[in-house]
């Protein structure tokens, strides 16, 4: 039996104005942060992801209703202002002693502090605080996510998560990784991503990218990307402007998120990982890994002559991956924009 358990997880899509970067002449004003795992590392080592890790029992706790409402928050508001209305993957429908809702943001932007240094915070006294007051704070979050919660008790204020709107959520696939976890996608902007320090442990590179020039790059094969993050930077490729997408977030937060679990079908030309609407996905999906993968002598091409819903992610060696989806993305969600991507193979 493989791959029965998961880890819940939190993950954070950071979005800041492009720097030095001229708008009328640039294709996407934009950057994305990216952070690069250790070799070391026991999921995607050596691969560029998006601030985030899992969640933990700290990021529930029912003393950060005490914090918030320091902070002018009150039960209710968070109650009115975070419940989704619209349905949301199993991962959010867990009891927890506080707002699902708040309790994966709190990680999103825990994981974020702990690998980078990046504090998304509200009422935080940052100028009371040295650079090295801030960094033991780091380190000591790392060591233990309930210092987390301390460090907002001691200080003041109240984690950010009024900037962090709801993205979608992924599941690692069975049968292609040892550890798998049902990650929450969370998307939040700031004016400007501010220099952070590497701490050449579990994060060894960061950078801050457009989302043309990343997957150009990984075209290259100068960085690697895992499957979610090449999946999510093709949507942003719908969006030309900073402004366009953060009001395109903002407004679509709370009508839905979808759990993209992939199904693995082994071709005799590649792997395909199929995704909710195509018609090769499982009407009852194998989420616990108990039966065998799934193999075929038939090529991609051929596998795909055969269906009219398309929605699948085909990869070859060295970094060639196409994303095809022919059906409209659920919960007024944008699909990844095949052609942009497209274009940017072509002129690799």
């Amino acid at each position: 039996m493989a791959g029965k358990f998961w880890r819940e997880a939190a993950s954070l899509m950071v979005v800041g104005r492009a720097a030095n970067l001229n708008s009328k002449v640039a294709s996407r004003d934009f950057e994305v942060l990216l952070l690069k795992r250790s070799q070391k590392s026991s999921f995607f080592a050596n691969s560029y992801v998006f601030p985030g890790g899992v969640t933990e029992p700290a990021d529930f706790s029912e003393s950060w209703m005490d914090v918030f409402e320091k902070c002018g928050y009150k039960s209710s508001n968070l109650e009115t202002e975070f419940r989704s209305k619209s349905p949301l993957p199993p991962i959010f429908n867990k009891s927890y002693p506080i707002l699902s809702e708040v309790g994966f943001r709190i990680g999103a932007i825990r994981e974020a502090f702990e690998e980078c240094g990046l504090l998304l915070a509200q009422d935080f006294p940052f100028r009371d605080l040295s650079k090295h007051q801030l960094s033991e704070w780091q380190h000591a979050v790392h060591k233990d996510g309930s210092q987390f919660l301390k460090m907002f008790q001691e200080l003041g204020g109240c984690p950010a998560i009024r900037s962090l709107y709801e993205w979608t959520t992924w599941l690692t696939p069975a049968h292609r990784l040892a550890r798998r976890f049902d990650t929450a996608f969370f998307i939040t902007f700031m004016d400007k991503i501010p220099p952070i320090i590497v701490d050449n442990k579990e994060i060894v590179d960061i950078k801050a990218l457009t989302p043309q020039e990343t997957l150009k790059q990984f075209g290259r094969q100068t960085l690697h990307l895992p499957p979610p993050q090449i999946y999510e930077l093709g949507r942003l490729l719908n969006f030309d402007s900073y402004e366009d997408l953060e009001k395109f977030a903002r407004e679509r937060n709370k009508k839905g998120m979808e759990q993209l679990f992939p199904t693995v079908i082994m071709a005799s030309d590649g792997v395909i990982t199929t995704l909710p609407g195509d018609d090769l996905y499982p009407e009852e999906p194998d989420y616990n890994g108990e039966g065998e993968p799934i193999v075929t002598p038939e090529t991609m091409e051929e596998l795909r002559r055969q269906v009219k819903n398309l929605h699948r992610m085909e990869m070859k060696p060295g970094n060639d991956v196409n994303i095809i989806i022919n059906i409209s993305p659920r919960y007024c969600h944008v699909a990844p924009n095949v052609n942009s991507m497209k274009l940017l193979k072509n002129k690799l």
